[in-house]
């Protein structure tokens, strides 16, 4: 078949046979290219592994750490869960330890405040979606920091929403980015002088979900991705200060938090159910609206509490990084599933920059089904 006939014989193809026509092409090509130096590919993918594990080993054992004598590090989120064991730890790393306590006869702080004062933590009252609470407890921080200024804060206070987007209720979109988005900017601002004057570092706590969106979960994805770009913004702006950002990243580690209480998940399932009865006859008994589904939509927020990390120790130990090394990373992505080294949620991440979008729905379900 001459050149011309071939031409014409694609031409009349449609569009969407053309793209499949050339995506076949083009997988054929990197076929045979894979298959034609196979070991080649094996032995340069197990150098790369091999040194990017040796300069992480020479990384850690290298690093050089600050002084924490009169460095102050401010923790929002301290009545439970990754607030109250950071503040702990880091208390007896050497740092004066101001935590931010939504209640102030909460548990936590009780226990923070039962301290020996040799170990002694300030504990302040703190909602940081209330900009008067928020710019009052500056004022303390600012008092007790005295002319030290801040070395760190650490904007950990977080909560927890989900469901599909046409029943989630826009309150509950108001109420999530309140206190994940708006409450670590309200909070950033508000002790920002006190960082510049330390030179020091703002530790965002985001989410594997700024990176992985999931379905029903996106007032909580949406809050954590919009802190995710707040923290890359304001590293830029910091940079002439030498003020450093970090974001830590937690995977699955509801099992080792307070953000699923059963107080939480029985409102939600109220809030939910409510919307829900607000649509006609015909979408409450679609598969997606039913009260079944949103029974199971909030039964699965207990159920992540069985398979996620049951220790907080590896976001502690993030913490720990960002306050106490001199150069600390600007992302620390944590492991939250009893399987750390094969947490299929971070996996999915590392998947999502070479494959296919169309692909990621059935990768996600093989590595579930093998790894969860």
């Amino acid at each position: 078949m001459s050149t011309t006939k071939v031409l014409e014989a694609a031409s009349s193809l449609s569009r969407g046979n053309q793209r499949m026509l050339l995506s076949g092409a083009v997988f054929l090509v990197l076929g045979l290219v894979i298959y034609a130096n196979i070991y080649a590919l094996l032995v340069v993918t197990a150098t790369l592994t091999l040194a990017w594990y040796g300069l992480d080993l020479i990384r850690q054992h290298t690093k050089e750490k600050v002084d924490p004598s009169g460095k102050y590090v401010f923790i929002t989120g301290c009545d439970s869960g990754f607030g109250l064991e950071s503040a702990k730890v880091i208390r007896d790393l050497g740092f004066m330890v101001i935590a931010g306590c939504y209640n102030d006869n909460s548990p936590g702080a009780k226990e923070l405040r039962a301290r020996p004062w040799v170990k002694k933590v300030e504990v302040v009252s703190l909602d940081v979606s209330n900009e008067a609470s928020v710019m009052a407890c500056a004022e303390e921080v600012k008092a007790i920091c005295s002319d030290q200024g801040l070395w760190a804060v650490i904007n950990n206070a977080g909560i927890n929403s989900m469901g599909p987007v046409e029943i989630v209720t826009m309150q509950m979109y108001q109420r999530c980015a309140e206190v994940n988005l708006f409450g670590p900017i309200r909070v950033t601002k508000s002790v920002l002088p006190l960082i510049r004057q330390a030179q020091g570092r703002i530790i965002n706590v985001t989410s594997e979900r700024a990176y992985n969106p999931r379905a029903q979960s996106s007032p909580y994805c949406l809050a954590k991705a919009g802190l995710t770009i707040f923290s890359e913004c304001l590293s830029r702006e910091m940079a002439e200060f030498k003020v450093k950002v970090i974001t830590v990243a937690p995977g699955e580690f509801a099992g080792a938090t307070a953000i699923v209480k059963p107080e939480v998940s029985v409102g939600l399932q109220d809030s939910l159910l409510q919307a829900q009865s607000t649509l006609s006859l015909q979408d409450q008994k679609s598969p997606l609206y039913s009260k079944e589904n949103i029974e199971t939509i909030v039964k699965s927020f207990q159920i992540a509490t069985q398979v996620s990390g049951t220790s907080s120790e590896p976001v502690i130990q993030a913490y720990i990084d960002a306050v106490l090394n001199e150069n600390p990373q600007s992302c620390y992505l944590v492991h939250g599933f009893k399987r750390q080294c094969l947490d299929p949620y971070i996996l999915l991440i590392r998947c999502r920059g070479f494959v296919p979008e169309s692909l990621m729905p059935t990768v996600e379900r093989i590595l579930f089904f093998f790894l969860k």
